[in-house]
């Protein structure tokens, strides 16, 4: 092999093997520039400004945990679990069909109602009054928006 490459350089002509001897090492430079060195240059600094999000983002969160960790849900408040959800209910234009209670928690049958109706209703319930939707079975009914809420488990 080395003897072959050598028959190969000497059987170029003098300006040949002078323009290979310079051209060689610009055309590894430049295989290592762009090969290498730009797209490891081009990662550290795309590295860099992730990390500086994430700072910032860390920065927020530390700045918001005081504000989060006082957001806890309200106790349950007004009365009962029953009473509490006839409150509301009415308050909202929501009819309950059927309320049975189980030990801890309360089981409820709902008319059919807006689904835009229901939403705000288990919201005003769960940071209002504090009581928590542990189960819901909602199906679709044939007129659009609104829903048949066929049961609901709340504590």
């Amino acid at each position: 092999m080395k003897q072959r490459v050598l028959l190969w350089w000497q059987g170029l002509a003098q300006r040949e093997q002078q323009l290979l001897l310079l051209c060689v090492p610009v055309l590894l430079l430049g295989a290592f520039y762009w090969l290498l060195w730009q797209p490891l240059h081009q990662a550290q600094a795309r590295n860099a400004v992730a990390i500086q999000q994430v700072q910032q983002q860390l920065q927020a969160l530390q700045q918001a945990a005081p504000l989060l960790q006082g957001a806890t849900v309200t106790a349950r408040s007004g009365g009962s679990l029953s009473q509490i959800i006839s409150t509301s209910a009415r308050s909202f234009n929501i009819r309950v069909s059927r309320m049975q209670p189980q030990n801890e928690q309360l089981q409820l049958v709902l008319e059919d109602v807006a689904f835009e109706q229901l939403l705000p209703w288990l919201h005003q319930l769960y940071y209002q009054n504090g009581v928590r939707l542990v189960q819901v079975d909602v199906a679709a009914t044939d007129k659009a928006g609104i829903v048949r809420v066929r049961r609901m488990v709340i504590e």
